[in-house]
């Protein structure tokens, strides 16, 4: 574990540069903080009252601080871009909420990258955050690139001479700030919007846990507001319902709502997709507001949009691979490095996301142009998403396509209709 002293000046860091020209509203009139005022600092090294309070918590509570988090994974650059815009231009509508953001992975964001040494967003499940992640635990095999240190990047000396990596230091920083996630202490965030992007042709895709009620009808919200499956617009519900089983930076806040919109090429700006996932946030801004002014008018409001009570959405296949949110149908890797596929995504299913496959459908493709079909190791018919998604290729974030079924949730108690016997055997076959 870090000293005192360095986790005091790291978290002091993280709120001087990270935070940047972060900004928060209280009450009926909007309160602008200039990058790094005293306010920031204090409410990001926990002095605040409100923050650093030990006191017990109920996720039914009304929403009031708001994180937006962009750069979880430093290549994915339009999370980057909606936080300097949310910090350039302060939104006024929403007066019960208290918004800052927080560049997630800095470094790796400065250096283009995916990470630095392992992947930020599967670094947050607690027995990790509890002992905090050895780097020599992480040393590759021979041929590994991706999670070697590169340009000089050497693995983290600790205060107490313990090698880490960046991913594992920063997820104890990100705690600091946003959580706890561990313990009876009131986390000093209500809510992490973790904005992301993928190179799949994903749409705005809504990820939210099961069994979540506010964040499953803050997602139909979302939903309707932009349009649905016709506007490419999908909610997928996973199934760790346990907040401190999940490994994804999300889960440090009492609810988490992820926005994931593609496709976009790592590294790369595209307008369209700033534009999706800023309509997505600011419909949750919509929603969050009405709710804390008036529940039952929002309640009503979902109702009339929703007349079944039932939502559409994907549940992704669980994973039996320790700190992975889903399962994924895996690639052989080349012999010489383990972050190239030894087998192509067949043609037929590139940029086909949410879209069936069925057992004996061409999905990869060899070096020699031998077509390898779907085996059925998920059921006779699933859906594919994630597609060729090029943080993929990265074992330390689950190498694969990602396997879905679609199907519905109960808008009043966020959970997932019971599945039909031929669904229920799709999602407990793990191919992982």
């Amino acid at each position: 574990m870090i000293d005192r002293v360095s986790s005091l000046l790291a978290l002091f860091y993280s709120a001087a540069f990270l935070f940047g020209s972060s900004f928060a509203t209280q009450g009926p009139s909007v309160v602008p903080v200039v990058s790094m005022t005293a306010r920031t600092v204090l409410r990001a090294l926990h002095i605040s009252s409100v923050a650093g309070t030990a006191a017990s918590w109920s996720s039914a509570q009304p929403i009031r601080r708001v994180v937006v988090v962009g750069g979880t994974h430093g290549n994915e650059y339009t999370g980057v871009w909606c936080i300097k815009a949310l910090d350039r231009n302060p939104p006024t509508d929403y007066p019960s909420l208290d918004v800052s953001t927080l560049l997630g992975n800095p470094k790796a964001h400065y250096a283009n990258k995916r990470f630095i040494h392992s992947d930020l967003n599967r670094e947050f499940v607690g027995e990790k955050l509890a002992s905090g992640r050895r780097a020599e635990s992480l040393r590759p095999e021979a041929g590994s690139t991706e999670d070697c240190p590169e340009d000089g990047e050497e693995f983290i000396v600790d205060g107490e001479g313990t090698p880490r990596t960046a991913e594992s230091i920063r997820a104890q920083e990100v705690d600091q700030l946003l959580g706890p996630k561990l313990g009876d202490q009131n986390p000093a965030a209500d809510l992490v919007v973790d904005l992301h992007s993928t190179t799949s042709n994903m749409g705005t895709t809504i990820i939210i846990a099961e069994g979540d009620q506010l964040m499953a009808r803050a997602a139909a919200y979302v939903l309707h507001e932009c349009g649905g499956e016709e506007g490419d617009t999908r909610i997928l519900m996973h199934c760790i319902p346990n907040r401190k089983e999940r490994p994804n930076l999300a889960s440090t806040a009492r609810h988490g709502f992820t926005i994931e919109v593609g496709p976009v090429p790592q590294g790369v700006l595209r307008h369209d997709a700033v534009e999706k996932t800023q309509k997505a946030l600011m419909a949750l801004f919509q929603f969050l507001q009405r709710s804390n002014e008036d529940a039952d008018s929002i309640d009503q409001h979902l109702k009339e949009c929703y007349p079944t009570g039932k939502i559409p959405c994907y549940r992704s296949a669980l994973s039996n691979m320790a700190g992975q949110m889903s399962s994924k149908i895996e690639w052989p890797v080349d012999d010489e490095n383990p972050n190239f596929p030894a087998l192509m995504i067949h043609k037929s299913v590139q940029d086909r996301d949410f879209h069936s496959i069925r057992k004996g459908d061409a999905l990869f493709v060899d070096l020699a142009g031998n077509i390898i079909p779907y085996d059925g190791s998920y059921g006779e018919e699933v859906q594919l998403m994630f597609v060729n998604e090029g943080g993929y290729y990265y074992s330390s974030s689950g190498t694969g396509i990602g396997v879905a079924v679609a199907t519905e949730f109960d808008l009043e108690k966020g959970k997932l209709s019971p599945m039909t016997d031929e669904k229920v055997d799709t999602l407990s076959t793990f191919g992982n």
